[in-house]
């Protein structure tokens, strides 16, 4: 359901941008330090929320792989303390606790 409501909040973006770009069809001039262009105002508008976009998913991208990192880690630490364990019953009631704390399984 997240999902759904996360490409139904992009399309009405991506609707409210394109009308925005629509309304403001006259030609604008972009200056830079070394020069300027004169461009319709629809193509900044839709520049900018693409350099935006882009922006926006480098640096999830760059934080969700931090994450996955440091999950792999924790599990491979977590996997060496178990295995130090030396009584089989220790290792079990941890796994349940484990088990019971996992928030990536779907509630029944």
């Amino acid at each position: 359901m997240k999902g759904q409501r996360n490409i139904i909040f992009a399309l009405g973006f991506a609707l409210i941008v394109a009308l925005f770009s629509i309304a403001n069809i006259q030609n604008v001039k972009v200056n830079y330090i070394v020069g300027y262009f004169e461009t319709p105002l629809v193509i900044v508008i839709l520049g900018s929320v693409t350099v935006g976009a882009c922006i926006v998913f480098l640096v999830g991208g760059w934080k969700f792989v931090k994450m996955r990192n440091y999950t792999k880690k924790l599990e491979k630490e977590m996997e060496q303390l178990r295995s130090s364990l030396p009584n089989e019953e220790v290792a079990a009631t941890i796994e349940n606790v484990v088990n019971e704390n996992d928030h990536s399984k779907p509630l029944s």
